[in-house]
């Protein structure tokens, strides 16, 4: 659990209290379900929400639907849709890249964290 959100849970919008977080006493299982209510309820009282920039973009045009995606996320967010290419919910991508490290084909890039960007960096660093 994170030490300063103790009720989140590592998926955004869930959250976890009592038992499911470790054996304690009934009063302080009490105060986490009562603080997760809470979090959840900062939640669903947004009319909308705002995804973070650093997300994983596929390029279709390169993609060869290889499933190397889908298997390496943690998160499970990448899919292949019904035209037989990996897709990625911008809403659920956690940004960690790992699915653009991964893929053979480099059809997937990171947003702000772009090859080019990368190598423009490193070219300005050793100047």
């Amino acid at each position: 659990h994170l030490k300063l959100r103790p009720v989140d849970f590592a998926t955004d919008g869930m959250f976890l209290a009592g038992l499911a977080h470790s054996p304690k006493p009934l009063s302080e299982n009490i105060s986490q379900a009562e603080a997760a209510a809470g979090r959840a309820v900062t939640v669903l009282a947004k009319d909308h929400l705002e995804v973070g920039g650093v997300i994983s973009v596929v390029d279709t045009d390169v993609c060869a639907a290889c499933l190397t995606c889908v298997r390496a996320c943690p998160y499970d967010v990448p899919f292949i849709n019904p035209d037989g290419e990996a897709e990625i919910d911008p809403a659920k991508c956690h940004g960690c890249g790992i699915c653009a490290a991964e893929c053979p084909a480099k059809a997937i890039q990171l947003c702000h964290f772009r090859d080019v960007q990368i190598l423009a960096k490193c070219e300005v660093a050793v100047q």
